[in-house]
């Protein structure tokens, strides 16, 4: 790395570019502090790190690894850079060297960390003599046991650990596998919170109720209290190595706070990073909010860069794979969803200097390995200062490093002293929802599997002490059954009935997967059906790797994209989003008056694409989907029940996209739930909740496809919410919205308590002659292997088949009729009908 990006003349650049450069902060380095090899160490890991390490090892890993092999439980949360790994891997071989029947489990958050990481762990192991094997989700079945058996340490995900670990121990050899483990490494653990991490919480529970011989070395930064925080993660208390311990030096680095256009001005930005990139010498780390934003920067970059917007775009073959080969200006994309062989040849490309910079998510964060990088743009100053300090610690980790922070939404500029008084907030917590009762619920049933496979360690393990005592109430009623389960939770035990490690994921939900295919069968990347919704829809234009390509073909049943190249051309889908709350007399909570309501209740959620348009330059052309369309002959629809809190105020106040995402925003900084776990949308309703004429409003709901209740305390404190929003609107300076909010406030206040009625479930007909039916000429929804759709019933009969639905045709003089059980009614907007089996009798409802 030279001289040329240095502070100094990053500044000048982005002068250049039209970028005010405002503020400087200087962090001054420190000096290494340095102790000797661990005489505890086996004698082979000694000889190995005395060898490598003349001068001995830092002084925080010296003393890290003589408390986790004196038996304790560490944390080691000290700065990027700071050699973290080197304790876990030392400890781990001496563990295996000194028993070779010892068994190591090293857990990832994510499976492409797991590769990253898989050559450090080899690297270091087979130089005396050990094996390392991984098993994730790409590791077929079969092969797995003979992994557990190889090789005394395993990398996992936590994935795995659930799906199939934990649901496995009747197997022998994977109750040999655990019965062995005697170290569990838990790396970047900073990760787990949100639903994913209060379903980490209980995983380990479990997983140490199974395993109680198992020490813990874990391995976090940038996280407020960590010893507090990993104590809740795993229940263990855990002696903790923070960044007052850490020995490793530093080198300075400068923060540089630039004023400059909104994050959706990419030929601005994309002229800066095009600048970056022609300065000799030196590489880049950018970092953009999202998936689409990455892929048009650097887009935009290939555009600046002389690549023709009207090149060839005939479906021939693609050429060299290596991405520095595809690289405009050396600058490439980066992100969750590309094909493995991808994804690492641009982390190699990286550390080795082939590429001038990447352009990344948040899937950067994390400590892959991308070599020495001194300078790291920030397109957008985050608002979590985890995320803050996670990106600005790629930077200069072994010589002086460079933070350009540009704000073009003003975030710092409304943080009180600049951009000193931005970088002295105070980390975040990590959200945890450790009293949600379906989490506890999920994971009681497959504790209660497990206990069952592994008798002698019971049920009722010391370690769940530390869980809410609800949790081990729900596990004993489970082993041996002395009260009801719950009405709300009684679904969840049907459906786990069989499985409940593999119908209950540790992330927010399973939905449908899709694998893109560009021409010549090149594999393109996999999408979750959510962001097809946003990315690749059909007619869609397609990013991958910089490069567009056009959706050609669509298999929803197959879960299939076929794509084709495309001009540099962009596509926003035409979206809609839609709730149906349940308004049908009983409700979860909430709050009443005579000219409104707030209410918890359930709810469905559409989330539709009906089309989409095309942006050609200044130009657009809109393309709905429909009989005449020729990329889709119908909407695409994502369709799932959760929970939610609506309200309906006079006059319709309160109903606004600005008041909800105020709203929103206030619940999740009160109450600590991720933004990204709820959402927001409008409702209709034909019958407001007393019953009289139609109403509509807003709703925030919980994003979870089944729901897990997120925003039960939004109903239940829905009037504090709307007072802590109106305070933030103030302080950001927004008085219109602010006064807005506080109008609603005093409104709710007036409103009395409505402490609902439990769980809605259907109540059905009192006798079994008859049944609940979408009456004829009324609106419903399709559920089937191929998606969701809308239809209208226009009739039902009952035929030797069982019960049909005759709806209307998609094509003229088409009949179409389904099964009665794949049409499932739509709240507040589908009429319904008790029908009698037996005499033909009909009652409306």
């Amino acid at each position: 790395m030279g001289a040329s990006l240095d502070a100094r003349r990053v500044a000048g650049l982005a002068a250049a570019c039209e970028f005010e450069v405002v503020e400087r902060c200087d962090l001054p380095g420190r000096a290494p502090r340095h102790r000797a090899v661990p005489g505890s160490l086996h004698p082979k890991v000694a000889a190995v790190l005395r060898g490598e390490f003349s001068v001995g090892l830092y002084s925080h890993q010296a003393d890290a690894i003589e408390r986790a092999l004196a038996g304790d439980d560490v944390c080691v949360s000290t700065s990027t850079a700071s050699g973290k790994s080197l304790v876990f891997l030392s400890v781990a071989a001496s563990l295996v060297l000194g028993d070779p029947t010892r068994r190591v489990l090293a857990l990832y958050p994510a499976r492409a960390l797991i590769q990253d990481q898989l050559g450090k762990w080899r690297t270091f192991a087979e130089r005396l003599g050990l094996g390392v094997g991984t098993v994730d989700g790409g590791v077929m079945v079969e092969r797995r046991i003979g992994l557990l058996e190889e090789n005394p340490v395993v990398l996992m995900t936590p994935d795995v650990v659930q799906a199939w670990l934990l649901a496995r121990l009747d197997e022998a050899k994977i109750r040999r596998f655990v019965e062995r483990l005697q170290l569990i490494v838990l790396d970047e653990a900073h990760v787990y919170d949100g639903v994913f991490g209060t379903n980490m919480c209980f995983l380990m529970r479990r997983l140490l109720a199974v395993a109680p011989q198992a020490r813990l070395v874990v391995s976090t930064a940038t996280i407020d209290r960590p010893g507090a925080f990993v104590e809740t993660l795993t229940g263990r208390a855990v002696t903790v190595f923070e960044r007052d311990a850490d020995g490793a030096g530093s080198p300075d680095k400068v923060v540089l706070w630039a004023r400059g256009p909104s994050k959706r001005d990419f030929d601005r930005i994309a002229k800066l990073l095009g600048a970056l990139a022609r300065e000799p010498g030196g590489r880049f780390l950018a970092f953009a909010d999202s998936r689409k934003a990455v892929e048009k920067m650097v887009a935009v970059v290939a555009r600046m860069a002389g690549r023709d917007e009207d090149a060839d775009t005939s479906d021939r073959e693609e050429g060299p794979r290596s991405p520095a080969a595809r690289a405009p200006l050396g600058v490439l994309p980066y992100r969750a969803g590309y094909e493995t062989e991808d994804r690492e040849e641009i982390q190699r490309a990286l550390a080795r200097g082939e590429l001038k910079g990447v352009v990344s998510t948040s899937a950067l964060e994390l400590g892959l390995d991308i070599g020495e990088i001194n300078l790291v743009v920030l397109l957008n100053a985050p608002t979590s200062m985890k995320a803050f300090w996670q990106r600005m610690g790629r930077a200069g980790r072994r010589s002086a490093g460079t933070c350009l922070i540009v704000d073009g939404e003003g975030k710092i500029r409304e943080a009180a002293g600049g951009l000193q008084g931005y970088l002295d907030r105070p980390l975040e917590p990590n959200w945890l929802y450790l009293e949600n009762r379906y989490i506890q619920y999920v994971n009681a049933l497959c504790a209660a599997h497990e206990a069952r496979s592994v008798p002698a360690r019971g049920g009722t393990h010391e370690v769940f002490a530390t869980l809410p005592e609800a949790f081990g109430r729900m596990v004993r009623n489970e082993l041996d059954p002395s009260e009801a389960v719950p009405a709300d939770l009684y679904p969840l035990k049907q459906r786990g009935q069989a499985e409940p490690h593999r119908e209950f994921p540790l992330r927010s939900c399973m939905e449908q997967a899709f694998q893109v295919e560009g021409p010549m069968g090149a594999r393109l990347g996999n999408l979750t059906l959510s962001q097809v919704l946003r990315e690749a829809y059909p007619g869609a234009v397609y990013y991958y790797m910089g490069r567009p390509y056009r959706v050609k073909q669509f298999e929803l049943r197959k879960g299939l994209i076929r794509v084709g190249r495309e001009k540099f051309v962009t596509t926003e889908p035409r979206a809609q989003a839609k709730v149906f709350p349940r308004f049908d007399g009983a409700f979860l909570g909430g709050w009443r008056s005579a000219s409104g309501f707030v209410l918890e209740t359930e709810a469905q959620v559409s989330e539709r694409v009906l089309g989409f348009v095309e942006k050609r330059g200044a130009a657009r052309e809109v393309h709905l989907y429909g009989p005449g369309s020729p990329y889709f002959q119908r909407e695409l629809n994502r369709f799932f029940e959760t929970t939610g809190v609506c309200w309906c105020l006079p006059g319709g106040r309160g109903a606004s996209e600005a008041v909800a995402g105020a709203v929103k925003r206030a619940f999740c900084l009160t109450y600590g739930v991720q933004e990204r776990e709820l959402g927001v949308g409008s409702f209709f309703s034909k019958r407001a909740p007393s019953g009289e004429g139609p109403c509509q409003g807003a709703c925030i709901f919980d994003a979870t496809s089944g729901s897990l209740r997120l925003t039960q305390r939004l109903g239940e404190n829905f009037g504090e919410v709307l007072s802590r929003a109106a305070e933030l609107c103030s302080e950001e300076h927004d008085e219109p919205l602010a006064r807005e909010l506080a109008i609603l406030a005093e409104h709710v206040a007036q409103m009395r308590a409505h402490a609902g009625g439990g769980a809605l479930t259907d109540a059905g007909p009192t006798d079994q002659d008859w049944v609940v039916l979408v009456a004829p000429g009324d609106s419903a929804m399709l559920l089937g292997p191929a998606g969701s759709e809308e239809v209208t019933v226009t009739g039902f009969r009952y035929t030797p088949q069982g019960l049909l639905y005759d709806l209307a045709p998609r094509m003229p003089n088409v009949r179409w009729a389904v099964r009665h059980e794949t049409i499932q009614p739509i709240h507040g907007v589908t009429r319904l009908l008790r029908y009698n089996l037996m005499s033909g009798d009909e009652e409306e409802l």
